[in-house]
C-alpha cells in the first residue's frame, strides 16, 4: 500500500507539473508540500481547498481564473488524465500486445533506456490502446541497473525508447522484449496508433508469433516496426 500512495502522490505532481507548465516543477512542488498540513500523501492532498492553494500559491498563478484552480485542484485529488491514469487488467486479452514507453511525462517518448526512471506500459489490440500501468525504476545494490530495468518490463513484448546501448538491448532481448528506438514522430499516441495499424493487417512473423497467428512475411518485421512514425 505505501508504494501505491507514493505512485498516487508522484502521478499528481506531475498531472499539476503539466496542468502548470508556466510555473518551474520544483517551486510548484515546494508549494504544495507547504500548503498541507502534514506529510506529502494523497490523505493530506484530500483535504486540500482552492482557498487553501490560493494562500501561499506563487505569484505565476495570481492571474488564474476560478476554472483553472479548480483544475489544479481536481489534478492532486486524483482527477488524473488519462496518459497518468493507469487502469490495470483484470484478465488477459487475447491477441494483446503490451508495450513499454520510456517516458518523463507519459505523453513522448523521451527517455535512453540506460537513465530512464519511468515506464509506461499499454495493453494494445487491433482496435484498443490502454495504460494498464506506470512502473518506477528503483536501484537494486544487488544487480547491475538495466537487468533491473529488464525485469521491470516483465510481461511486455516492445520496449520503445529514444536510445539504447547495444549490450542493454541484448539483455532486453534476452528477457523476451524487443526493444524499438524511436526514428521519428516520438509521441505515444503516434506509435500507438501506428502499432494498432500494423496488427490490424497481415502481421510481421515475430509479432504474429507472440499473438499466435500464422504469418509468412518474414521479411517485413525489422522494416516496418522500426519505421514506426
Amino acid at each position: 500500500m505505501k508504494n501505491l500512495l507514493e505512485s498516487q502522490v508522484y502521478w499528481r505532481l506531475i498531472a499539476l507539473a503539466q496542468a502548470v507548465p508556466e510555473v518551474e516543477q520544483g517551486v510548484l512542488f515546494d508549494w504544495i508540500s507547504g500548503a498541507l498540513n502534514g506529510p506529502l500523501s494523497t490523505a493530506q492532498m484530500e483535504k486540500l481547498t482552492v482557498d487553501a492553494l490560493k494562500a501561499s500559491a506563487p505569484a505565476d498563478l495570481a492571474g488564474f481564473s476560478d476554472a483553472r484552480w479548480q483544475v489544479l485542484l481536481e489534478c492532486l485529488q486524483g482527477n488524473l488524465p488519462v496518459h497518468l491514469d493507469p487502469k490495470p487488467v483484470v484478465q488477459d486479452v487475447q491477441d494483446a500486445l503490451r508495450v513499454a514507453f520510456c517516458s518523463n511525462d507519459g505523453l513522448h517518448v523521451n527517455g535512453h533506456f540506460g537513465n530512464c526512471h519511468l515506464f509506461f506500459i499499454y495493453q494494445v489490440t487491433n482496435d484498443v490502446s490502454q495504460l494498464i500501468d506506470i512502473r518506477h525504476f528503483v536501484e537494486d545494490e544487488e544487480q547491475e541497473d538495466n537487468e533491473t530495468r529488464a525485469r521491470l518490463l516483465h510481461s511486455c513484448h516492445l520496449l520503445f525508447c529514444e536510445a539504447i546501448g547495444g549490450p542493454a538491448a541484448a539483455r532486453v532481448i534476452r528477457h523476451g522484449i524487443h526493444p524499438v528506438k524511436i526514428k521519428k514522430d516520438n509521441r505515444i499516441d503516434t506509435q500507438l496508433d501506428s502499432l494498432k495499424t500494423l496488427m490490424q493487417g497481415q502481421l510481421p512473423p515475430w509479432l504474429a508469433k507472440v499473438l499466435g497467428r500464422k504469418d509468412d512475411l518474414g521479411k517485413r518485421f525489422n522494416n516496418e516496426l522500426s519505421e514506426l512514425e
